[in-house]
């Protein structure tokens, strides 16, 4: 089972939603009462939007005695699916349960706070904000909280809305095959760095899709140099909060303008690829390897729990041996970085570029 469930994960972590779980639904057939499946297909529908399955599968998980981390996310976003549909009643009853089994577990924040949610819509405020306090009290920078800390934003700027999905279900699909789409890498980089200046890395700027981190030891020189300065451009403006181009998988639909069969970065993605071949990169590229780096240490050491956990879908392992070997070396040496001047040379930009 661990190298089929592992085959699914992987296509998990690629964005095949869909390839995720037929595997998984192939290894179910061989293993029915394995909470543990059942909860990855779960995790799958949510994405995928498809309600009712994601609520089947999460049920189950949870009557199959799902522990630890992923039974409390079980009850969470179980609970949620429940409120979100107005069934406030299984809410409360579900999201009890799951503080009932964990609350010596020092995990239950999220589901305290999601319970004041459903209090809340039961026209219960004492109710809610007592539960909502006692979360707050436990710690905001408890694990559950943090990582799901995009879905309750979002559900607490709109708690008068009934159901949140629907429009998200209801949004047309973008249409396919835009000019965007028949651009070549470099010419998608070339649009962004037409208007990367005067803001730089603050401006927000992110290339259209596509795979870049495909295309960092590629034949030809131009590619490889618009696929890197596309990443360096990337990790660039999340730090700064100017842009998300990486969102954890689960996380997408509570952002806006969200489709679940459109493409997306998958940051598990760019970090296998920069890691593996990062020697011939930082040759190539010294500079924007030198401002990823710092982005991305940035980046996972303000995450509180790291980003291996801030993305359920990443490879932890991958993960932590790319902190280990390249961004604690980076914050222990507190490097100074290139001057900008270098890094705009190094990602292509020119003065003629410039609009402003």
């Amino acid at each position: 089972m661990d190298e089929g469930l592992k085959a699914a994960l992987e296509k998990r972590h690629k964005g095949d939603f869909l390839e995720s779980n037929r595997l998984l639904r192939e290894l179910l057939l061989q293993y029915p009462d394995n909470a543990l499946l059942h909860y990855e297909c779960a995790w799958n529908y949510d994405i995928l939007l498809q309600e009712e399955e994601a609520i089947r599968f999460y049920g189950r998980a949870i009557e199959l005695g799902l522990s630890g981390k992923k039974g409390v996310n079980a009850y969470a976003q179980l609970g949620s699916m429940y409120r979100l549909q107005g069934r406030l009643k299984e809410s409360e009853e579900i999201l009890m349960e799951g503080m009932s089994k964990f609350w010596d577990s020092g995990d239950s924040s999220v589901l305290k706070t999601l319970y004041a949610f459903t209090m809340d819509r039961l026209r219960k405020p004492g109710e809610a904000m007592r539960w909502m306090t006692d979360a707050l009290l436990d710690s905001s920078a408890e694990e559950g909280i943090v990582k799901n800390h995009r879905m309750l934003q979002y559900l607490g700027s709109n708690l008068d809305v009934p159901d949140i999905m629907e429009k998200l279900r209801d949004d047309p699909p973008p249409e396919n095959g835009s000019s965007n789409d028949r651009k070549s890498i470099v010419e998608k980089v070339e649009d962004v760095l037409k208007v990367f200046h005067p803001t730089y890395l603050h401006g927000g700027w992110i290339p259209a899709f596509d795979h870049y981190e495909q295309h960092f030891t590629d034949p030809d020189a131009d590619t490889r140099r618009a696929a890197m300065a596309a990443f360096a451009i990337m990790a660039g403006v999340w730090e700064t909060y100017s842009a998300f181009p990486f969102t954890p998988q689960h996380e997408r639909k509570y952002g806006g303008g969200y489709f679940p069969n459109e493409p997306h970065f998958e940051l598990n993605g760019y970090i296998d690829a920069f890691f593996h071949n990062f020697l011939a990169i930082q040759q190539e590229f010294p500079v924007m390897t030198a401002y990823t780096v710092a982005a991305l240490s940035a980046i996972d050491e303000e995450s509180k729990i790291g980003l291996e956990r801030r993305f359920p879908e990443m490879d932890a392992d991958l993960f932590q041996k790319f902190r280990e070997e390249i961004l604690l070396p980076y914050r222990q040496s507190k490097k100074e970085l290139p001057l900008i001047e270098d890094f705009l040379a190094e990602i292509g930009w020119n003065s003629s570029y410039s609009g402003w």
